[in-house]
């Protein structure tokens, strides 16, 4: 049993070990396709075998255990070599990085959040601009002025709030 362990300890090591190499030169394992086809799962790296290396197969529950004994963060910095060697190859084949569902779907709703905010300030400063408009609107219909006087305090508002509708939509006066 003992042995056993031991083995699969030294294949954690070795595994660190290639990720580095991989992630310090991805060119020279770019064209690995079993290796390539290990990095883009937990279990597929715990199920990849390399013998030249001393990289045996594991377990998947081995390895996550394995990692919290010999590493401070855990199964999550194995985790994390594993995807920056995946993206060093995939960077070395394609010449970019292709983001992984959760990465763009963080940055999806960020965007989306950033858009949210702005629409809801828009939102307020027309409503502001609804509820003034009404305000002159009744303040007018109140009044006794003549018709030139109706027509000077009309073209007023009128210029005022056309400078806020600008504000709103552009950002600008």
């Amino acid at each position: 049993m003992k042995k056993n362990k031991e083995t699969n300890q030294r294949t954690i090591l070795a595994t660190d070990a290639l990720l580095q190499e991989i992630i310090k030169s991805p060119d020279e394992f770019k064209n690995n396709d079993s290796l390539t086809k290990a990095l883009k799962s937990q279990g597929g790296l715990a199920k990849f075998e390399y013998a030249e290396r001393h990289i045996g197969t594991v377990s998947i529950n081995t390895a996550k255990s394995l990692s919290e004994l010999l590493y401070d963060d855990g199964f999550e910095s194995f985790d994390r070599l594993r995807i920056n060697a995946r993206d060093a190859i995939e960077k070395a084949l394609k010449g970019k990085i292709k983001k992984s569902n959760e990465e763009s779907a963080r940055q999806k709703l960020a965007l989306t959040n950033e858009t949210l905010a702005i629409t809801q300030q828009s939102n307020f400063l027309l409503n502001t601009i609804i509820k003034e408009m009404r305000s002159h609107l009744k303040a007018m219909a109140l009044q006794d002025w003549t018709d030139e006087e109706r027509l000077k305090r009309y073209k007023d508002i009128n210029k005022k709030v056309e400078a806020q509708l600008h504000y709103a939509n552009y950002g600008e006066v």
